[in-house]
C-alpha cells in the first residue's frame, strides 16, 4: 500500500515531486473514469430518446393525445438525466481541471455572458460599478456568472423584470452581486438550494438538473471566496459572491493567451 509522509516528517523536494506526480496520475485516472462512465450512461439515454422519436414517426398523425404527452414527458426526463450526468462530471472536475489563469476584463466577461444567455427583450439587465481586470481562472469565473445570471433570467416573473449585476472592491477581493426582482426565496430554503440536485420546483417544471448553484458554491469556495444570498418570498433575490484579487492557482499554473499583465 502506498504510504504518505506523516505530518511530523519533513518532506524534501523529491517527496514533493513524487506526491505531485502521484496526484497528477490520480487526477488523470479520475478523468478517464468520468469519461467512460459518461459515455456508458449517456449511450442508453440516446437510445431511449431515439426510440421515442421512432414510435412517433411510425404512428404519424395517429398518435393518441395521451401517448403524445407521455412521449414528450419521456423525452424531457431523458434530457434531464443527460443534464444531470453532465452536471456531475462538471461538479467533480472543479479544482482538478482547467486551472490555467489569464488576464480577465470582468466587465467584458459579464457583457459577453449576457449576450450568450440572450435574455428576452422584456428583461432589463443593468451592469453597475467599476469592474476589475484580474489575473484569474477565466473558465471558472465565467461559469459562476453564467449560472447566476442564467438563474435570474430563468426564475424571474412579472411584466417588469429587472436584473442588476454589481461589483464592489474590498481590501483583498471583489464582491459581486446578481440581483433580481423575481419571486424571491424563503429563508428556510437558502441552504438547500446550494446543494446538488435541489430545486424549489419539480425538475419536470424547470430546465436544468439542480446543479447550477451547487457548482457556483464549489467554484467560489475553491477560489477562496464565499457565496451569500439575501432574499425572501416576493422580495426578489440578491446572490453575492467574493472573488480574490489574486487567484490561489497563481503560482501553480501556466499562463494562457500570452503573458500576464
Amino acid at each position: 500500500m502506498q504510504s504518505f509522509p506523516s505530518s511530523q516528517e519533513p518532506m524534501d523536494g523529491n517527496s514533493d515531486s513524487a506526491l505531485a506526480r502521484m496526484l497528477a496520475q490520480r487526477n488523470a485516472e479520475l478523468d478517464q473514469f468520468a469519461y467512460v462512465v459518461s459515455h456508458d450512461l449517456r449511450a442508453p439515454l440516446r437510445g431511449i430518446a431515439n426510440l421515442a422519436k421512432w414510435i412517433e414517426e411510425d404512428l404519424g398523425d395517429q398518435v393518441p393525445e395521451e401517448t403524445a404527452s407521455q412521449l414528450a414527458l419521456l423525452r424531457s426526463r431523458v434530457h434531464r438525466m443527460d443534464a444531470m450526468i453532465q452536471g456531475i462530471l462538471q461538479y467533480s472536475r472543479v479544482g482538478r481541471a482547467d486551472t490555467q489563469i489569464e488576464t480577465v476584463d470582468v466587465r467584458n466577461l459579464v457583457d459577453e455572458t449576457i449576450d450568450l444567455l440572450a435574455p428576452p427583450p422584456e428583461i432589463e439587465i443593468r451592469v453597475e460599478g467599476n469592474f476589475p481586470t484580474l489575473s484569474t481562472n477565466l473558465t471558472q469565473l465565467e461559469q459562476v456568472f453564467l449560472n447566476l445570471i442564467g438563474n435570474a433570467i430563468k426564475h424571474g416573473n412579472g411584466a417588469s423584470r429587472q436584473i442588476r449585476v454589481a461589483c464592489r472592491e474590498q481590501e483583498c477581493d471583489y464582491e459581486f452581486h446578481v440581483i433580481d426582482n423575481g419571486p424571491g426565496i424563503s429563508p428556510r430554503y437558502h441552504e438547500r438550494i446550494f446543494q446538488i440536485f435541489q430545486t424549489l420546483e419539480s425538475l419536470d417544471k424547470v430546465d436544468g438538473a439542480g446543479l447550477g448553484l451547487a457548482l457556483v458554491k464549489k467554484i467560489v469556495e475553491r477560489q477562496g471566496g464565499a457565496v451569500s444570498l439575501e432574499s425572501d418570498e416576493g422580495q426578489g433575490a440578491d446572490f453575492g459572491f467574493t472573488w480574490p484579487k489574486l487567484s490561489p492557482d497563481f503560482e501553480n499554473v501556466g499562463v494562457r493567451n500570452g503573458n500576464l499583465e
